[in-house]
């Protein structure tokens, strides 16, 4: 095919398509939000974007109706990431066909952009509560596999789609353990273009290097409740700290003393009656005297909830009683890795095409590319620099992350 000289809108769309082919844990996740495309004008950093939840309910018995209160839940997450690459080329160059200069300029630069984009959504583990695994132990069973299949089950998530995202090491350790047969040739094939290995044990199996490690905070003494909690509490009354300001970090998990968790549609404890495991909202300072408010995940909702409200929600069986040992997972100040299994709805990435400066088509040539099915958006600008007697080029992301139903996914801590 005769070169062409490429337009900023032909590059725009090379590079969504690129962008795509190199993303790993944000290619699988919830992007449900097209209508979002034809905002006038498009979007700037600091905008926000509101998802709808999905409504839930719970059965009741008998032929006398019982009517579950609809609660309409919905989030808003704030478009707060801009990532961009720039670089130089001559006019020249404009006039290669659009596979060379992809290759030359678009690929690297969406490789980098990808692998930004994973970071951020893979620090999403912070709001999870769920997790399986032995802190300071590399993966290398079934086991591991099985049991956070088992938690997606208690928790009633759909069994498709669902996805595990791990570590180079967890895969090199899975793949010389029992695994081992799994990694056939075919999947190690896949696994080097894409990152995708397969299809095992109920989940699409991703490796990705951008996958994130957590340091627990350093939490000591003989932790307890402190006084009653109640219903649809979001934070608990401790004491026992040590006197150590700094005791717990975002994303650090604890249990409580006879709190187990429950399925969140029917009520029903875990087979086993397994402890409930929070995960800490914020970081945690205690007063000096061993006190502290811990913000949590999941909200506080027993079998002594509303039913027609508050149960389709439900997270425990009982209420945390006053002085309950709480005991917090890992040692203290030691950082673990974090693999990720996940439902597509636990995580929403929301990338949404730029607001178009007012100078494009005069100083600035601007090109950018949608695709609403996918939820992805970039833009690609070059213009003048007069301080270098330059043109320079850049191409631009902008999205947010959020949780949006963090009973969705399972930690598989390393």
């Amino acid at each position: 095919m005769a070169n062409v000289t490429l337009t900023h809108d032909m590059l725009a769309n090379r590079a969504l398509f690129d962008l795509q082919n190199r993303l790993t844990f944000s290619r699988n996740v919830y992007t449900g939000y097209s209508s979002e495309y034809h905002a006038v004008g498009g979007y700037q950093k600091g905008d926000t974007v509101r998802i709808q939840l999905p409504n839930k309910y719970r059965g009741s018995d008998g032929a006398t109706q019982v009517i579950s209160e609809t609660k309409e839940r919905n989030t808003t997450v704030l478009l707060d990431t801009q990532k961009h690459v720039s670089w130089r080329f001559t006019a020249k160059e404009l006039t290669l066909d659009i596979e060379n200069f992809s290759k030359k300029h678009i690929v690297p630069g969406t490789i980098a952009l990808a692998n930004l984009c994973d970071v951020d959504g893979l620090a999403e583990y912070k709001n999870i509560y769920n997790q399986v695994g032995t802190p300071g132990t590399t993966p290398s069973t079934f086991a591991f596999l099985a049991e956070a299949e088992e938690t997606m089950d208690n928790e009633a998530i759909e069994t498709e789609p669902r996805h595990f995202v791990m570590s180079p090491k967890t895969k090199r350790t899975l793949r010389d353990g029992e695994l081992k047969s799994v990694f056939n040739q075919p999947m190690v094939d896949q696994l080097i273009r894409k990152g995708f290995i397969g299809n095992y044990s109920g989940f699409e199996m991703h490796m990705d290097q951008n996958v994130s490690s957590h340091t627990v905070g350093a939490h000591g003494g003989t932790p307890l409740m402190n006084g009653a909690t109640a219903e649809g509490a979001t934070s608990l009354v401790t004491d026992g700290w040590t006197a150590s300001t700094a005791i717990l970090k975002k994303g650090d998990i604890f249990t409580v003393a006879n709190v187990n968790a429950v399925n969140p549609i029917s009520g029903q404890a875990w087979e086993g009656s397994q402890l409930r495991k929070f995960v800490v909202g914020a970081d945690v300072s205690s007063d000096g005297s061993g006190n502290a408010t811990i913000t949590i995940t999941p909200t506080i909702y027993s079998s002594a909830a509303t039913a027609t409200t508050f149960l389709p929600q439900q997270s425990i069986d009982t209420l945390p009683a006053n002085g309950a040992a709480i005991t917090v997972i890992g040692t203290a100040s030691t950082a673990y890795p974090i693999n990720m299994f996940f439902h597509p709805n636990a995580f929403a990435m929301t990338m949404v095409p730029f607001d178009a400066p007012a100078s494009a088509g005069q100083s600035v040539m601007w090109g950018s590319a949608t695709d609403e099915q996918l939820g992805l958006a970039i833009s690609v600008s070059t213009a003048w620099d007069q301080a270098e007697y330059r043109e320079s080029t850049r191409i631009d992301i902008l999205y947010g992350w959020d949780t949006i139903e963090a009973n969705y996914a399972v930690r598989g801590i390393g």
